[in-house]
Parts: structure tokens; C-alpha cells; sequence
């Protein structure tokens, strides 16, 4: 801002000089531009804003030699305008004390610089100092207001913050207990289930095999799935424990994102779970297809069906384990089924 006043009024003053003291001014005004790139390449401030004073109180005592006689006492004073705009400038650098004493300073030299340079020129001075001191109380005043408003928004930020972090963390929470609920429904309590409905008669060598795999599950933390891996792979071991003879028809490999294929293959497990609990069939189908960088997966049985509208809200096979684990990672799933007529699970996700 200074820079521009210095060149708009330095410019005027230049033309409004006499031709002995052009030179002068132009040598001025020129070190004023300069003094100004300076400026703006330092970057302390203690020393910076001091020493920007001393130019100033220079400028002002040299008006003699700088500003015309007829214009000492009025705002076509070229030196008032520099010197008014840095004790502006100078409140948004300074503590209150530190802009009250540089303004000072500024305006003290400007009174006497004006008045040696031409005792006549009576009140005007004075007049333009009382201006100045009032601009840069202002100027200070838009500075507290305008540093009291960011304050306020840092605040309104961090508070803001501090609410997305506290969400964040209870949708993790929500998300890692509805995994650990899921988790336990697909395993101890699936198997407990089976002994409960004597689904198992006598000694079946299964039984132990699933509750010691249901074991090492929930007492193994799984660390997040990343990079990808091989869907087939995941599918061959659910279908190795499935509680039903499994006709598998697949690819020799697909590979997708591992978070991905881990949700397929636990959605797939509960699907042939709820085979071997519900359907009255000892068999399943098993299908996998990628057609347009999309998996497609798909559970069929022949047994006695059900009607999807009326399993109710709380049951979690379906909902939670099925669904909601293909909402989780971008995919979908969805249950096809009529009373007598059997039962298809589909599920769907991006091969990407």
C-alpha cells in the first residue's frame, strides 16, 4: 500500500518540483522504491519497523528541500501522504504502545518539518497530524477487530474439529463392534446353534475342527486387509468348513482388493451356513463370474425356501452378516427366495 502512494504521489511531486530541486526529489522518490523492495524482503520485524520509523522522520524533517512552500500546510503535501500511510501500515506491524509511539514520532516530525520549512504556513500542520493520529486509531481498531474475528473462526475450527475427531472415533467404535458381533454370530454362535438343533448326531470329527477354527478367530485380531489377494483362494477354505457339499464353479483365480474378498468369502461362509441351518438340503451351488470389472458370487440352494419380507429386523444372518459387510466394502448383496422354491444370495462388488 505504501509502495503504491509512494509511487502515485511521488510521481506528482516530481512533476510539482522546480527545476533546481527535480533531481533531488526524483533521487528521493527513487530511494523510497527501493527502500520498499527492501522492505518487503526482510523479514524482522523488531528491527524493521524501527528502523522504516527513522526513514520516515527523515522524509518529514527534509521537506524544505522536497515539498513546494504552497503546499506545506494542505493534503497536497506529498511527504503527509507517504508518512500518513506508513503510521497506518505500521498499527497492523506493532503492539498498541509500540504504533502509538512510531505514530507519534511520525507526526512530530512532519509538524516540524512543515513548520522550518515555512514558519507561515500557520495551523495546517497541525491539522494534518491531529488526521493522522486519528487514521492510525482507526486503523488500529479495524486491526483488533479483525484479529478478534479470526481468533474467533480458529475457535469455531478447533471446535469443529474436535467434533468430526470425537464422530470419527465413535463410528470406528460403532464399526469394530458391529464387525466383532458379526464375527461372533458367523462363528461360536452358528456352531452352538448346530449342537443346539442337533444338526450334529454322535461324534462328528467336523464339530471340533469348526469350534477350534471358531477359537482361533475370536481370540486372533486380523489386521486390516490391504493390497489384494485371491478371491478363489478365500472361497476354496469356506467352502473346505461349510457345514453342506459344496458344487463350486469358479475360475482358477480372481483377484480383487483384499478387504474386498475378505467380505465375499465371510458373506459366502454365513450363506452356507444358513444352508446347512435352514434350507433341509445337504448341497449348494457355488458360482463366481467377473463380467465388466464386477465379481459376481452367487449361493443357490434347492431347499425349502422362505419369505425374505418377514425375517424380522433384529435376525442378523442376513442384515448384518450378508448385507451390511458388502455395504462396508462398496459392494452389495442381495437374498432371492419363495417358500418351497429355494434360496440364492447374490453378491456383487467392483473387481477395483
Amino acid at each position: 500500500m505504501r509502495s503504491t502512494v509512494v509511487a502515485v504521489a511521488g510521481g506528482a511531486a516530481i512533476f510539482q518540483a522546480g527545476a533546481d530541486r527535480r533531481v533531488l526529489v526524483v533521487g528521493v522518490v527513487a530511494g523510497l522504491g527501493l527502500w520498499s523492495v527492501l522492505y518487503a524482503r526482510f523479514h524482522d520485524r523488531r528491527a524493521l519497523v524501527p528502523a522504516d520509523t527513522l526513514v520516515m522522520v527523515s522524509l518529514c524533517l527534509a521537506q524544505r528541500w522536497l515539498v513546494p512552500p504552497d503546499a506545506l500546510g494542505d493534503s497536497t503535501n506529498w511527504v503527509f501522504a507517504v508518512a500518513c500511510v506508513t503510521a497506518l501500515g505500521h498499527q497492523w506491524l506493532t503492539t498498541a504502545s509500540g504504533g502509538m509511539a512510531l505514530t507519534g514520532a511520525i507526526v512530530a516530525a512532519h509538524v516540524i518539518g512543515s513548520m522550518t520549512a515555512a514558519p507561515e504556513v500557520g495551523a495546517g500542520p497541525a491539522l494534518l497530524a491531529l488526521w493522522t493520529v486519528a487514521e492510525a486509531g482507526l486503523s488500529r481498531l479495524l486491526y483488533v477487530l479483525v484479529v478478534s474475528a479470526a481468533r474467533q473462526a480458529d475457535r469455531a475450527r478447533a471446535s469443529g474439529e474436535q467434533a468430526r475427531r470425537r464422530a470419527a472415533i465413535a463410528s470406528a467404535r460403532r464399526a469394530e463392534e458391529r464387525e466383532h458381533l458379526a464375527t461372533l454370530h458367523d462363528t461360536a454362535a452358528a456352531t452352538l446353534l448346530a449342537a443346539g438343533l442337533r444338526m450334529v448326531d454322535g461324534d462328528e470329527p467336523w464339530l471340533a475342527e469348526r469350534a477350534a477354527r471358531d477359537l482361533e478367530i475370536l481370540t486372533t485380531r486380523p489386521e486390516p486387509s490391504q493390497g489384494e489377494t485371491d478371491l478363489v483362494r478365500l472361497l476354496e477354505q469356506v467352502v473346505r468348513h461349510a457345514p453342506v457339499s459344496v458344487d463350486v464353479r469358479a475360475p482358477t483365480a480372481v483377484p480383487m482388493p483384499a478387504a474386498r474378498a475378505a467380505a465375499m468369502s465371510a458373506a459366502v461362509r454365513e450363506a452356507l451356513t444358513n444352508v446347512g441351518r435352514h434350507a433341509g438340503v445337504h448341497t449348494a451351488e457355488l458360482l463366481v463370474e467377473q463380467a465388466n470389472d464386477v465379481i459376481t458370487v452367487r449361493v443357490t440352494d434347492r431347499g425349502r425356501g422362505f419369505a425374505p419380507e418377514r425375517i424380522p429386523p433384529d435376525r442378523r444372518g442376513v442384515s448384518h452378516s450378508i448385507e451390511q459387510r458388502m455395504a462396508w466394502v462398496g459392494g452389495q448383496a442381495t437374498v432371492e427366495s419363495r417358500p418351497g422354491a429355494g434360496t440364492q444370495v447374490r453378491l456383487e462388488a467392483p473387481r477395483a
